[in-house]
């Protein structure tokens, strides 16, 4: 059994897409935390950094693959693994996280959101459009979940930011 876990951090690599050997969609990425806290003059001062792997499979490591780059603020929410292994200088444990959800921090960054509906997009718009990974379109190409869905198609008035 594994914990969950949310963490807040920066993209410290770029993230690596890869497959499993069954061709399911995977990306891993290190992430960085870094504690800051006051010392008795009131000046913040770094203490420490915490390093992660996080890992993504199917639609989440597609998603993430187009909307993340080294440096990114990032919130991760998955399940928490350590890992043993023997390393040169003896027993080392890594941090892993098998990510459920990978968000922008808004914190320090704004953010656009797109939504993938789950219906394969028509093979025509496929290619033509260059939206979307294979098996996801964006949501209001033609997709069945755009009817009646207010949020799913952009209105005509700019983002208020």
């Amino acid at each position: 059994m594994a914990d969950t876990i949310t963490v807040l951090g920066n993209v410290a690599t770029d993230p690596d897409r890869g497959a499993t050997a069954t061709g399911i969609p995977t990306l891993s990425f290190r992430m960085a935390t870094n504690h800051r806290r006051q010392d008795s003059t009131g000046a913040w001062v770094d203490a420490g950094t915490n390093w992660f792997e996080v890992r993504a499979y199917r639609a989440l490591a597609e998603n993430a693959e187009a909307s993340l780059t080294k440096g990114d603020a990032v919130v991760v929410v998955g399940r928490l693994k350590l890992r043993e292994w023997e390393g040169k200088d003896g027993k080392r444990i890594s941090v892993e996280i098998e990510a459920d959800t990978i968000g922008p921090d808004l914190r320090r960054g704004r953010s656009s959101y797109h939504r993938m509906s789950h219906a394969p997009a028509p093979a025509a718009d496929a290619g033509s459009s260059g939206g979307g990974e294979a098996g996801f379109a964006p949501v209001g190409a033609g997709a069945p979940e755009s009817a009646g869905d207010a949020w799913a198609t952009p209105g005509e008035q700019a983002p208020p930011f």
